[in-house]
Protein backbone atom coordinates (compact mmCIF):
# COMPACT_ATOMS: atom_id res chain seq x y z
CA UNK A 1 0.00 0.00 0.00
CA UNK A 2 4.42 9.32 1.93
CA UNK A 3 2.59 11.64 -0.31
CA UNK A 4 3.06 13.00 -4.00
CA UNK A 5 1.47 14.37 -6.64
CA UNK A 6 1.72 13.50 -9.96
CA UNK A 7 -0.36 11.83 -11.62
CA UNK A 8 -1.01 10.69 -15.70
CA UNK A 9 -3.95 9.04 -16.77
CA UNK A 10 -3.46 8.12 -20.54
CA UNK A 11 -6.90 6.97 -20.53
CA UNK A 12 -9.55 5.17 -19.47
CA UNK A 13 -12.21 3.56 -21.74
CA UNK A 14 -14.87 0.93 -20.90
CA UNK A 15 -14.52 -1.71 -23.58
CA UNK A 16 -17.61 -4.08 -22.76
CA UNK A 17 -20.66 -5.07 -20.76
CA UNK A 18 -21.40 -8.56 -22.14
CA UNK A 19 -24.46 -10.53 -22.52
CA UNK A 20 -26.80 -7.93 -20.85
CA UNK A 21 -30.16 -7.05 -21.47
CA UNK A 22 -30.67 -4.01 -23.04
CA UNK A 23 -32.46 -2.48 -20.04
CA UNK A 24 -29.28 -3.98 -17.99
CA UNK A 25 -27.48 -1.70 -19.87
CA UNK A 26 -28.23 1.88 -18.84
CA UNK A 27 -25.69 2.79 -16.43
CA UNK A 28 -26.55 4.75 -13.61
CA UNK A 29 -23.88 4.23 -11.68
CA UNK A 30 -20.77 4.90 -11.30
CA UNK A 31 -17.16 3.23 -10.65
CA UNK A 32 -13.88 5.03 -9.42
CA UNK A 33 -10.30 3.39 -8.86
CA UNK A 34 -8.01 4.50 -6.58
CA UNK A 35 -4.79 3.41 -5.59
CA UNK A 36 -2.89 4.36 -2.17
CA UNK A 37 0.32 2.93 -0.42
CA UNK A 38 0.41 3.09 2.79
CA UNK A 39 2.73 1.72 5.90
CA UNK A 40 5.99 2.69 4.38
CA UNK A 41 8.27 2.13 7.49
CA UNK A 42 8.51 -1.68 8.21
CA UNK A 43 11.17 -3.63 10.52
CA UNK A 44 13.53 -5.67 9.60
CA UNK A 45 14.68 -7.88 12.43
CA UNK A 46 17.37 -10.96 12.59
CA UNK A 47 14.65 -12.80 13.50
CA UNK A 48 12.23 -13.30 10.32
CA UNK A 49 8.94 -13.60 12.74
CA UNK A 50 9.47 -9.99 13.66
CA UNK A 51 9.98 -8.23 10.25
CA UNK A 52 7.23 -6.35 8.61
CA UNK A 53 6.35 -4.84 11.70
CA UNK A 54 5.11 -1.26 11.04
CA UNK A 55 7.69 1.09 12.83
CA UNK A 56 8.26 4.64 12.96
CA UNK A 57 10.29 6.51 9.86
CA UNK A 58 13.82 6.46 11.11
CA UNK A 59 13.97 3.64 13.27
CA UNK A 60 17.13 1.47 13.67
CA UNK A 61 16.49 -1.84 12.23
CA UNK A 62 13.74 -1.16 9.27
CA UNK A 63 13.22 0.07 5.83
CA UNK A 64 11.98 2.82 4.38
CA UNK A 65 10.16 3.79 1.19
CA UNK A 66 9.82 7.74 0.19
CA UNK A 67 9.08 7.24 -3.69
CA UNK A 68 6.80 4.32 -5.34
CA UNK A 69 5.52 4.40 -9.19
CA UNK A 70 3.16 2.24 -10.54
CA UNK A 71 2.67 1.51 -13.92
CA UNK A 72 -0.58 -0.15 -14.31
CA UNK A 73 -1.36 -1.14 -18.06
CA UNK A 74 -5.09 -2.70 -17.64
CA UNK A 75 -7.59 -2.98 -14.49
CA UNK A 76 -10.05 -5.78 -15.63
CA UNK A 77 -13.41 -6.06 -13.60
CA UNK A 78 -15.04 -8.89 -14.07
CA UNK A 79 -18.21 -9.83 -11.83
CA UNK A 80 -21.74 -11.69 -12.22
CA UNK A 81 -25.22 -9.49 -12.23
CA UNK A 82 -28.12 -11.13 -12.07
CA UNK A 83 -26.19 -14.53 -13.01
CA UNK A 84 -25.29 -12.46 -16.53
CA UNK A 85 -21.05 -12.13 -16.87
CA UNK A 86 -20.12 -8.74 -16.76
CA UNK A 87 -16.51 -7.67 -17.86
CA UNK A 88 -15.30 -4.08 -17.62
CA UNK A 89 -12.05 -2.75 -18.85
CA UNK A 90 -9.83 0.38 -17.74
CA UNK A 91 -6.19 0.91 -19.60
CA UNK A 92 -3.27 3.05 -18.81
CA UNK A 93 -3.11 3.99 -15.41
CA UNK A 94 0.46 5.70 -14.56
CA UNK A 95 0.96 6.53 -11.09
CA UNK A 96 3.87 8.71 -10.92
CA UNK A 97 3.73 8.59 -7.20
CA UNK A 98 1.60 6.26 -5.60
CA UNK A 99 2.44 7.69 -2.27
CA UNK A 100 -0.09 10.05 -2.56
CA UNK A 101 -3.71 8.93 -0.62
CA UNK A 102 -5.95 8.50 -3.52
CA UNK A 103 -3.28 9.01 -5.93
CA UNK A 104 -4.94 7.80 -8.85
CA UNK A 105 -8.79 7.46 -9.71
CA UNK A 106 -10.39 6.70 -12.95
CA UNK A 107 -14.14 6.43 -13.35
CA UNK A 108 -16.46 3.96 -15.29
CA UNK A 109 -20.24 3.37 -16.20
CA UNK A 110 -22.17 0.60 -14.95
CA UNK A 111 -25.69 -0.26 -14.44
CA UNK A 112 -26.97 -0.81 -10.85
CA UNK A 113 -27.69 -4.54 -9.56
CA UNK A 114 -26.43 -7.22 -7.31
CA UNK A 115 -23.13 -8.06 -8.44
CA UNK A 116 -21.65 -11.18 -7.33
CA UNK A 117 -18.07 -13.15 -7.45
CA UNK A 118 -16.54 -9.56 -7.93
CA UNK A 119 -12.87 -9.88 -9.16
CA UNK A 120 -10.01 -7.14 -9.84
CA UNK A 121 -7.24 -8.12 -12.42
CA UNK A 122 -4.59 -5.31 -12.16
CA UNK A 123 -1.66 -6.05 -15.12
CA UNK A 124 1.36 -4.52 -14.35
CA UNK A 125 3.89 -4.31 -17.35
CA UNK A 126 6.70 -1.76 -18.40
CA UNK A 127 6.70 1.01 -21.09
CA UNK A 128 9.82 2.22 -22.80
CA UNK A 129 10.34 4.68 -19.51
CA UNK A 130 8.80 2.97 -16.65
CA UNK A 131 8.86 -0.47 -14.94
CA UNK A 132 5.97 -2.03 -13.40
CA UNK A 133 7.04 -0.91 -10.09
CA UNK A 134 10.08 1.23 -8.74
CA UNK A 135 10.02 1.75 -5.11
CA UNK A 136 13.14 4.21 -3.87
CA UNK A 137 14.13 4.50 0.36
CA UNK A 138 16.23 3.69 2.75
CA UNK A 139 17.37 0.54 4.69
CA UNK A 140 18.50 1.33 8.47
CA UNK A 141 20.54 -1.37 10.20
CA UNK A 142 20.80 -1.93 13.56
CA UNK A 143 23.58 0.33 14.31
CA UNK A 144 21.85 2.97 12.72
CA UNK A 145 23.46 3.33 9.33
CA UNK A 146 21.18 4.62 6.65
CA UNK A 147 21.74 2.80 3.20
CA UNK A 148 20.20 3.88 0.13
CA UNK A 149 17.64 1.39 -1.71
CA UNK A 150 16.20 1.17 -5.01
CA UNK A 151 13.54 -1.65 -5.87
CA UNK A 152 13.02 -2.12 -9.58
CA UNK A 153 10.48 -4.74 -10.56
CA UNK A 154 10.96 -5.22 -14.14
CA UNK A 155 8.82 -8.11 -14.58
CA UNK A 156 5.17 -8.23 -16.23
CA UNK A 157 2.95 -9.03 -13.11
CA UNK A 158 -1.46 -10.06 -13.31
CA UNK A 159 -2.57 -9.61 -9.89
CA UNK A 160 -5.98 -10.76 -9.05
CA UNK A 161 -7.99 -8.90 -6.51
CA UNK A 162 -11.47 -10.15 -5.05
CA UNK A 163 -13.97 -8.54 -3.34
CA UNK A 164 -17.08 -8.86 -1.63
CA UNK A 165 -20.81 -9.12 -3.26
CA UNK A 166 -22.22 -6.13 -2.93
CA UNK A 167 -25.69 -4.14 -3.87
CA UNK A 168 -25.18 -1.08 -6.32
CA UNK A 169 -27.87 1.59 -6.35
CA UNK A 170 -27.50 4.57 -8.42
CA UNK A 171 -25.05 6.75 -7.58
CA UNK A 172 -20.85 6.94 -7.33
CA UNK A 173 -18.63 3.27 -5.93
CA UNK A 174 -15.01 3.01 -5.40
CA UNK A 175 -13.15 0.55 -5.91
CA UNK A 176 -10.09 1.28 -3.44
CA UNK A 177 -6.77 -0.60 -4.28
CA UNK A 178 -4.64 -0.57 -1.24
CA UNK A 179 -0.76 -1.19 -1.58
CA UNK A 180 0.79 -2.11 1.93
CA UNK A 181 4.72 -1.75 1.65
CA UNK A 182 5.36 -3.20 4.95
CA UNK A 183 3.73 -6.38 3.72
CA UNK A 184 6.78 -6.49 1.27
CA UNK A 185 9.37 -7.80 4.35
CA UNK A 186 7.57 -10.23 6.23
CA UNK A 187 9.24 -13.09 6.56
CA UNK A 188 12.19 -11.02 5.62
CA UNK A 189 15.33 -10.70 7.78
CA UNK A 190 17.76 -7.73 8.13
CA UNK A 191 20.77 -10.29 6.48
CA UNK A 192 18.52 -10.20 3.17
CA UNK A 193 19.49 -6.68 2.97
CA UNK A 194 22.85 -6.32 4.57
CA UNK A 195 24.22 -9.30 2.74
CA UNK A 196 23.80 -7.75 -0.53
CA UNK A 197 25.91 -5.56 -3.31
CA UNK A 198 26.53 -2.23 -2.66
CA UNK A 199 26.70 -0.18 -5.71
CA UNK A 200 28.22 3.74 -6.24
CA UNK A 201 29.94 5.99 -3.92
CA UNK A 202 27.17 5.89 -1.53
CA UNK A 203 26.74 2.46 -1.35
CA UNK A 204 23.49 2.00 -2.59
CA UNK A 205 21.59 -1.50 -2.16
CA UNK A 206 19.98 -1.90 -6.35
CA UNK A 207 17.53 -4.59 -6.29
CA UNK A 208 16.35 -5.81 -10.17
CA UNK A 209 16.60 -9.12 -11.88
CA UNK A 210 20.03 -8.84 -12.35
CA UNK A 211 21.52 -7.18 -9.35
CA UNK A 212 21.18 -8.59 -6.02
CA UNK A 213 18.41 -11.22 -7.74
CA UNK A 214 18.36 -13.38 -4.57
CA UNK A 215 16.41 -10.64 -2.77
CA UNK A 216 14.41 -9.39 -5.59
CA UNK A 217 13.22 -12.89 -6.17
CA UNK A 218 11.73 -12.67 -2.45
CA UNK A 219 10.05 -9.05 -2.97
CA UNK A 220 9.02 -10.11 -6.00
CA UNK A 221 7.14 -12.85 -4.57
CA UNK A 222 5.97 -10.90 -1.86
CA UNK A 223 4.51 -8.24 -3.65
CA UNK A 224 0.82 -9.77 -4.69
CA UNK A 225 0.23 -10.08 -0.68
CA UNK A 226 0.71 -6.34 -0.45
CA UNK A 227 -2.20 -5.53 -2.31
CA UNK A 228 -5.93 -5.75 -1.76
CA UNK A 229 -8.85 -4.29 -3.11
CA UNK A 230 -12.44 -2.25 -1.12
CA UNK A 231 -15.81 -2.06 -2.82
CA UNK A 232 -17.86 0.52 -1.47
CA UNK A 233 -20.61 3.40 -2.02
CA UNK A 234 -19.48 7.18 -1.50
Amino acid sequence: MKKLYTITLAALSVLLLTNCTKKDVVADTKLSYSFSAGNLNASLSTNASASGAVVAAGTNGSINWTTASVNIAKVEFSATKASTPISLESKNFFLVNALKPDSLSGTVSLASGVYEHNEFNLSLSSSVSNPPLLLTGTYIEASGTKIPVRFEMNQAQVIKLEAARVEVTSGTYLAKVNIMLNALVIGLTASDFGQTTRTGTNNMIIISNTINKTLYDKLVARFASTLSVNFSKQ
